[in-house]
């Protein structure tokens, strides 16, 4: 153990102790274990043993103990499977100890083991009423593997024994208990039944090998228990009579000794580095929404190079020339070009910088773009193919050659004088002339000039180098200014980010989203109105630009909730996405809320006006929440003849002030909906419907103010509500108020920087010969492969996109992508090229991929369990086991520990839990060692089975020494 580890387990010690001391109320308890939780993180084993060493104690102070594990086990800090586990690990000492003490004269206490497996089991019996998710059968079916070891670990210490007594059969009815209730939940779960009617494969193999003989061991001194277990494992399936252990091939001892070491024996083929994977990996970096986290790529980079600094250098700033003619050639939208032309000026120099520390003559950071940009150069042929079709990027090339040297310049990378002997030519741009930005005087000058903030989001735009400053500059305004909760400030920068969209572009170079929606969430979450706040316009313009700036973010990213960084659920942002466009009945609404209602109804259609008086009452949040029904209510009352269309459209008017104008996001969300419906809509419905909504996406006039906020807003709405329309259109064609709206929204659709295909794209995919995304991904590797071997320095990279495998994956699962690039991997194991297509495949795995959303394997997941199931494969193919090892390897070296840890762990051989979608992208999916998925849905139905050609056996054999331990199961 590291002293650090120490350090944090001694922090958990203490932190025990004296909650024990001091008796700390247990509604108290779990913010506190939580609060240490989140600033000292140890895996639950050690949490567990650092509360299992206060044990000693008077009754008193055992029942205050157990009540922190019950408060830390519902909170999710202790799990089933890290006890159960820590339990094996002391089962031997337990049980030997207290059979040898002296005889006493009072009945002994009940040993802690037994005492936390029946608190487990209580726990597991509570869980019955609440609902399932998909994450509760994941943890459900974790379990298996560590009760399977303690049950195997628990016989083997009382073999031969005939009846269980003393704390042996404490623990022996604690367990036959938790076994019981175990076994009750997998059926409850539906876990239990798979595609063949029957309990999956794996499973059925580890209770008919490990639970017979517990049975026996506690039958004789709780038969009612014993019989009770019998009966349950014959009703569940969980059995077979015609099992047999040792039928295995390789079995010494019980252990199959080769399959143990079968991933150790397979040798490693040398390290090639291409030009390609780098290229792959920035281009899958720079793919939709920027992921340039920095201590990942240099990780990448500096594992590949084994420090050979100036060639990581060199290839570093080629990939990054490569991505942009690549985006070039294929004539990628102009937003795209943007992004990796700033990567390339504003982004690269500041890698660059880190690395000029450690580069010495005559290996300097100038030598090195110096050989990178002679690779850039076309063929000397004039008249080849490829020189004509470079000659209309030609241009763009150039002036980012140029860019990039002076921003390297900018930084002091190189001398300003050598631009013009490196470029062959009289540079055109000069540096800028204020000179390199500092970020802390960007903030300072802000602070005392307000219109300084829009000036510089206006310049994050530029190509000089400065943006990397501007950026922090920013980024550390909106934290400190969240913290301070000016939001007069915050509402000038979220006004400037939220109508330049490309500025967000450049943002997130050098950020994440949850950096800036974390505190901007927090704010609104925490927002006030003081009763002294006079007028209450500014409360609602300063929330609204904020609240706008969230969602502009959010539409323009497609960002997952996950991705707000919000630890709480209840969170104002959070519970908008979830509900917020929806209307809701008043008889659902709270007293409160009617009251604010009906305020806003009269205040918009009645001679009142929107008085400082209602909205002293009705926070932003409340206000916001509340548009999806004023708009129903409000469109219901005019389809009644309650409201008139011209007063149903004055009110609405009300909406397009500047304080009151975010909440059209809600209100023509309302009417996507409203649109979207099953039936289609009367067309009684429309004439009130299209008007209304034309004035919201058209108004006929705008102050200034409002105008910029109004683009904004029709960008977050505009692609939803075209499509709204469009299915409105084919069910009523002779309709001629549509298409002007269609018109008007057409130029305004921004789609969302997201790493999936367009129609179009897919379209030109599976319009190959071989006429499908596997051959399409396939050939782009290939591709790959041949431009490495071309030996070509300045030869152009080959078209390719990694939305193409990312998409892939998504509808195909990474199974069947994962199985068709190892197909590449065999297809070149025999040439000279193996260690080439290995570095790129190995950089498409490794390379950064944002969430989607949706629930499904990864890449890395699958390789991981076809890597723990080699042994299993070597016997059908050994030359593609032996691939699958190798990748592997490569990865974990590349890659290093995959932010997406494993969901479940590897329970033998090969057989892991892993979540996963069905072929058709339908339900989730539980994969269970032999490929058998069990569906882990919200319905508890049974799924297909996924045919991953991965299937596995059980090696491994029957108990030894004091019966299965953790390290026992293949793959651990």
């Amino acid at each position: 153990m590291s002293s650090k580890e120490e350090k944090q387990v001694q922090e958990w010690d203490t932190f025990f102790t004296r909650c024990m001391r001091d008796h700390v109320d247990f509604n108290a308890f779990p913010k506190e274990v939580d609060k240490l939780y989140n600033r000292t993180p140890l895996p639950d084993q050690s949490i567990f043993e650092a509360w299992a060493r206060q044990r000693n104690g008077g009754t008193h102070v055992r029942d205050r103990l157990l009540c922190y594990f019950e408060l830390m086990v519902q909170s999710g800090i202790l799990t089933d499977t890290g006890v159960l586990r820590c339990i094996s690990l002391s089962l031997k000492a337990t049980i030997v100890s207290q059979e040898k003490a002296a005889p006493r004269t009072r009945p002994p206490k009940q040993t802690i083991e037994a005492t936390v497996i029946e608190r487990l089991t209580f726990q597991m019996i509570q869980r019955v009423d609440t609902n399932t998710t998909t994450a509760t059968r994941i943890a459900t079916l974790r379990v298996a593997k560590p009760l399977i070891v303690l049950l195997s670990r628990f016989t083997a210490i009382l073999e031969g024994v005939a009846t269980l007594t003393g704390p042996a059969l404490d623990i022996g009815n604690a367990l036959g208990q938790y076994v019981g209730a175990y076994i009750n939940e997998l059926s409850r779960f539906g876990l239990l039944t798979c595609s063949s009617g029957g309990p999956p494969k794996d499973l059925k193999t580890w209770f008919t090998r490990y639970l017979p003989p517990f049975i026996a061991l506690v039958l004789p001194s709780n038969g009612h228990l014993g019989q009770a277990l019998d009966t349950l494992q014959k009703q569940s399936g969980l059995h077979n009579n015609s099992f047999n252990p040792f039928l295995d091939d390789g079995i010494v001892d019980g252990v199959n000794l080769t399959a143990l070491t079968y991933q150790e024996n397979v040798l490693d083929s040398s390290l090639i580095v291409t030009r390609a994977a780098s290229y792959v990996y920035l281009n899958a970096m720079l793919t939709g929404r920027p992921l340039c986290d920095d201590v990942t790529l240099f990780h990448y980079f500096n594992s590949r190079y084994n420090g050979q600094v100036s060639t990581l250098v060199t290839d570093l700033i080629t990939a990054s020339f490569d991505v942009l003619s690549n985006a070039i050639n294929r004539t990628d939208p102009k937003a795209s070009i943007l992004i990796y032309r700033s990567f390339l000026t504003n982004k690269l120099p500041v890698l660059l910088e880190s690395y000029s520390t450690i580069l010495f003559p005559p290996f300097t950071i100038e030598a090195c773009i110096t050989e990178a940009l002679s690779r850039m150069d076309p063929p000397s042929d004039p008249y080849s193919t490829q020189t004509f079709d470079l000659l209309d990027s030609n241009d763009m090339l150039s002036e980012a050659r140029a860019e990039f040297l002076f921003a390297c310049a900018l930084y002091g990378l190189l001398p300003e004088q050598s631009i013009e002997s490196i470029l062959g030519d009289v540079p055109m741009q000069s540096l800028p002339e204020a000179g390199k930005y500092n970020k802390a005087d960007l903030v300072a000058q802000c602070a005392t000039n307000s219109a300084k903030i829009e000036e510089l989001v206006g310049e994050m735009e530029n190509m000089d180098g400065n943006a990397a400053e501007i950026a922090g500059a920013l980024i550390e305004m909106i934290q400190s200014q969240c913290a301070a909760k000016d939001s007069i400030t915050l509402k000038t920068i979220c006004n400037a980010l939220s109508r330049k969209t490309q500025a967000l572009d450049v943002l997130m170079l050098f950020t994440q989203p949850n950096n800036i929606l974390q505190p901007l969430c927090d704010l609104l979450d925490h927002w006030q109105i003081h009763d002294d706040q006079g007028e209450h316009n500014p409360v609602y313009d300063e929330f609204g630009s904020i609240f706008l700036f969230i969602l502009v973010i959010r539409q323009h990213f497609d960002l997952q909730n996950s991705d707000f960084g919000i630890a709480y659920t209840d969170s104002f942002v959070l519970k908008y996405i979830r509900s917020g466009g929806n209307a809701r009945d008043p008889s659902e609404l709270t007293e409160h809320e009617n009251q604010l209602l009906g305020g806003w109804i009269k205040g918009l259609f009645e001679m009142e006006g929107i008085s400082d008086e209602l909205m002293s009452t009705c926070s932003p949040r409340d206000f916001h929440m509340l548009v999806a029904t004023l708009f129903d209510q409000s469109l219901k009352a005019c389809e009644a003849g309650i409201l008139s269309l011209e007063t149903l459209r004055g009110g609405f008017e009300y909406l397009l002030e500047p304080f009151l104008l975010p909440s059209l996001i809600t209100g023509i969300t309302w009417f996507t909906h409203r649109l979207l419906t099953p039936n289609p809509i009367p067309a009684a419905s429309l004439v009130i419907l299209l008007p209304t909504l034309s004035l919201l996406v058209h108004p006929l006039s705008l102050s200034s103010d409002s105008l910029a906020l109004h683009e904004a807003v029709i960008a977050v709405t505009a692609l939803p509500l075209e499509r709204a329309l469009a299915s409105v259109q084919k069910a009523h064609p002779r309709r001629q108020d549509i298409d002007p709206l269609l018109s008007t929204l057409k130029p305004r659709i921004v789609s969302p920087r997201c790493s999936l295909a367009t129609a179009a794209e897919l379209d030109t995919w599976c319009g190959t010969p071989a006429g499908s995304l596997l051959a399409a991904i396939q050939h782009s590797v290939s591709s790959l492969v041949n431009w490495s071997n071309s030996g070509v320095l300045n030869a152009a990279p080959p078209n390719y996109t990694h939305r193409l495998l990312l998409t892939g994956v998504a509808m195909l699962g990474a199974n069947v992508v994962l199985e068709a690039l190892l197909d590449v991997l065999m297809k070149y194991a025999g040439s000279s090229s193996p260690g080439v297509v290995l570095d790129i495949v190995t950089a498409m795995i490794c390379a950064p991929a944002s969430a989607d959303g949706r629930e499904r394997l990864s890449l890395r997941h699958v390789l991981n369990t076809a890597y723990s199931d080699a042994y299993t494969l070597s016997k059908k193919d050994s030359g593609r086991a032996e691939m699958v090892v190798r990748l592997q390897r490569r990865v974990d070296s590349q890659g290093g520990r995959s932010e997406e840890r494993e969901i479940g762990e590897t329970m033998d051989g090969g057989g892991t839990l892993e979540v996963a979608v069905d072929a058709d992208g339908n339900g989730i999916l539980l994969e269970i060692g032999d490929g058998t998925a069990v569906d882990v849905g919200t319905d508890g139905g049974m799924a297909d089975v996924l045919d991953v050609g991965m299937g596995m056996d059980l090696d491994i054999g029957d108990v030894m020494g004091d019966g299965l331990g953790d390290d026992d199961f293949l793959g651990m």
